[in-house]
């Protein structure tokens, strides 16, 4: 914003440049929580009620304030179901959106509660989880767009090896004596779409122009955009020309939220579509073309031609047919924006399961996370190696949650004190334990034509809680604060 205004009173591009300890605070930060979970079973383990306190901070000139308890709303079948939140008003920075606002902190408090309500019906947590999986969305009845989170379940607990962890805590050492935990965690976010339009350009050579303004912050959007594109418009991906990232472009929408693909994506779609049934109209109402009379239904795109649908022998490129209109390019324009009905209608959310594996040393209580596997189910995919690459991130970012990250607020200042990377800690390369993400096929027929729901988020959602929970089952200790410390366990 202020690059933004000085720009403006000077008329003349600006660049705001920020020392590293300005990137603390001032410019957004994720909330602290205190949350409070109460929960009721009968005696055959299935949840009867939940209540999920929330108390947040928020600056004293603003208002943001972190949905945690919303996390409770959505995964399990509990008939009673009570959400609050309170805020507390601090002379800080005000809080902002950060990946997984909401989810990440309220996730990593209902999957502890989860797992401590596991252990308390003396049932292993998995079968705790199925015994209460949710059907409908519990809160609205809503039927969900798509929920493939058992075959999550499944999957991940397969490739984990879960059948043979012992029910009850520090039963397990490895080789060299340090206790081995093994702790798992439901994976959540919403399914969200924003606002955007692109425009396509189909030449008179038979090559073809996309156009959305859209950004790429390295999570490889581009590469998923030109695929949609290449598909929407009948080519081969080296026969378009893929253009964003600028701003006098058409408008794609909020980078963010998990819904970017899903947005932007459907925005590309329906501008191919809509250039592809312009040039379909050209072809099918002359009768010089071999598809006169087939109608706009009547007609597929592929490789740069139009086929008839009744008969793939009778075809003509899109270059023949601009050539015969006497036409250098035709273009056609696209929206993607979420459909209201479906969203009166359907529970729309991504879902995963993340199995964590921790050795702890009995003597120093240090905490190593060394496997991660995790099984995601977020709709159709695009570009597989794209989307196991977010899931990567949102892992190791889950473990950064649970054992790592921590900005430290000076009381008499409001600052941050630890403003550097030498004391703000992430995790490094021996931090990072192997991981593993399995891509979990779902159609959803409801969440966009595209049936696209976003990837960048849900990883972080089930893994800090996968963590803890494997701390306390190598420990016999429960996280109450993160990230965990070493003296959380010795004290």
């Amino acid at each position: 914003m202020l690059g933004i205004l000085a720009a403006r009173l000077v008329n003349r591009p600006v660049k705001l440049v920020l020392r590293r300890e300005q990137m603390y605070g001032p410019v957004g930060h994720r909330a602290p929580t205190r949350q409070t979970l109460r929960m009721g079973m009968d005696g055959e383990g299935r949840l009867t009620a939940i209540h999920h306190h929330a108390r947040t901070a928020s600056s004293t000139f603003d208002d943001f304030f972190e949905p945690a308890a919303d996390a409770s709303h959505t995964l399990y079948a509990i008939p009673a179901i009570t959400t609050s939140h309170e805020v507390v008003r601090l002379d800080t920075g005000t809080p902002l959106f950060m990946r997984a606002p909401g989810e990440a902190t309220g996730s990593v408090a209902l999957e502890s509660a989860i797992d401590e309500a596991a252990h308390a019906c003396g049932m292993d947590p998995l079968e705790f989880r199925l015994r209460n999986y949710a059907e409908v969305e519990p809160m609205t009845g809503k039927p969900f767009s798509s929920k493939a989170l058992r075959e999550c379940y499944r999957q991940a607990a397969e490739a984990f090896g879960w059948e043979s962890r012992p029910l009850q805590p520090r039963l397990m050492r490895d080789a060299d004596g340090f206790l081995t935990g093994w702790g798992m965690g439901t994976a959540t976010f919403p399914a969200i779409m924003f606002q955007a339009e692109a425009r396509a350009v189909l030449k008179a050579d038979g090559s073809g122009l996309m156009e959305t303004g859209a950004q790429d912050m390295g999570q490889g959007a581009w590469t998923a955009f030109a695929q949609i594109a290449a598909d929407g418009l009948g080519l081969d991906i080296d026969q378009v020309d893929f253009r964003a990232g600028s701003s006098d472009l058409p408008n794609a929408g909020i980078a963010g939220g998990s819904g970017h693909t899903a947005t932007a994506g459907m925005a590309i779609h329906n501008a191919g579509a809509a250039v592809v049934a312009r040039l379909a109209d050209l072809a099918t109402s002359h009768q010089a073309s071999p598809l006169f009379g087939a109608g706009n239904e009547g007609v597929l795109a592929r490789g740069g031609r139009l086929y008839r649908r009744d008969d793939e022998s009778r075809g003509e490129s899109y270059a023949e047919i601009l050539a015969r209109a006497g036409l250098t390019e035709i273009e056609g324009h696209g929206k993607g924006a979420p459909d209201p009905a479906s969203q009166e209608t359907y529970a729309k959310h991504a879902h995963g399961a993340v199995f964590a594996e921790v050795k702890v040393d009995p003597d120093f209580g240090q905490i190593r996370v060394t496997r991660l596997v995790g099984a995601f189910a977020a709709g159709r995919v695009i570009n597989p190696r794209l989307v196991r690459s977010q899931y990567y991130g949102g892992m190791i970012w889950g473990v950064s949650f649970a054992l790592h990250e921590e900005a430290i607020t000076d009381r008499r200042s409001g600052r941050i004190q630890n403003a550097n990377l030498a004391e703000y800690h992430v995790p490094v390369n021996t931090d990072v334990p192997s991981v593993e993400a399995l891509l979990v096929h779902e159609d959803d027929p409801y969440v966009n034509a595209l049936g696209i729901k976003g990837v960048g988020e849900i990883g972080i959602t089930g893994t800090a809680g996968a963590v803890a929970n494997a701390v306390w089952h190598a420990t016999g200790v429960r996280p109450r604060r993160f990230p965990i410390r070493i003296e959380d366990l010795l004290g």
